[in-house]
């Protein structure tokens, strides 16, 4: 039951993040470019500083038809942020397919600031710079790697909680949305 909770969550926070993508690849297309977003006021962090990640990968495998060579998973995705000293923030966001032939890999990299509300128990992701990259195995014309645009770095609300597993293990629970009975994202405490 958790898994195919965890598993609806992730599809609805790559489906999300995917459509904010377009949005402001639309806008931008409109003539709606806007410049980069102030950074507000360094506000100190309620919510606890470090690495947060959260993923998932396919429980199957591809191996060649022999049998005899692993090729690849078919999909694994990781999301996380970097709570830093300051105010500072990282976000990042890792996803690749693998059809048993072709290879798809996205990453895209946000830094910037955050701005915490304690009473609502949430924080905005105000990005200043970034970096977006995609490589294609199969349509190596298609790869990129380029900068994020000024009408990708706006501003992204989420609201936060914290909870624990049976085993005590603490995660930060992330949402769209302050209503805390919508799905959540779970992040656990991790280094790298």
């Amino acid at each position: 039951m958790r898994i195919q909770t965890f598993k609806r969550t992730a599809y609805w926070l790559v489906l999300g993040f995917l459509a904010f993508l377009s949005m402001t690849e639309l806008n931008a297309k409109k003539g709606n470019e806007s410049t980069v977003c102030p950074t507000p006021p360094f506000t100190p962090a309620p919510l606890p500083k470090g690495k947060w990640l959260n993923g998932t990968f396919s429980m199957s495998n591809w191996w060649t038809y022999d049998g005899k060579q692993y090729v690849g998973n078919p999909y694994s995705r990781s999301v996380a942020f970097n709570f830093a000293e300051k105010g500072k923030s990282e976000f990042f966001l890792i996803i690749k397919t693998h059809s048993g032939y072709c290879t798809t890999e996205a990453f895209t990299y946000l830094k910037g600031t955050v701005e915490f509300t304690e009473g609502e128990q949430s924080f905005t992701f105000y990005p200043a710079s970034g970096n977006y990259r995609g490589f294609y195995s199969c349509a190596a014309g298609s790869n990129f790697n380029r900068p994020a645009r000024p009408a990708e770095l706006k501003p992204t609300k989420y609201y936060w909680s914290m909870e624990k597993d049976s085993q005590g293990q603490e995660y930060m629970v992330i949402r769209f949305s302050a209503d805390k009975s919508t799905a959540g994202s779970y992040f656990k405490p991790t280094d790298w």
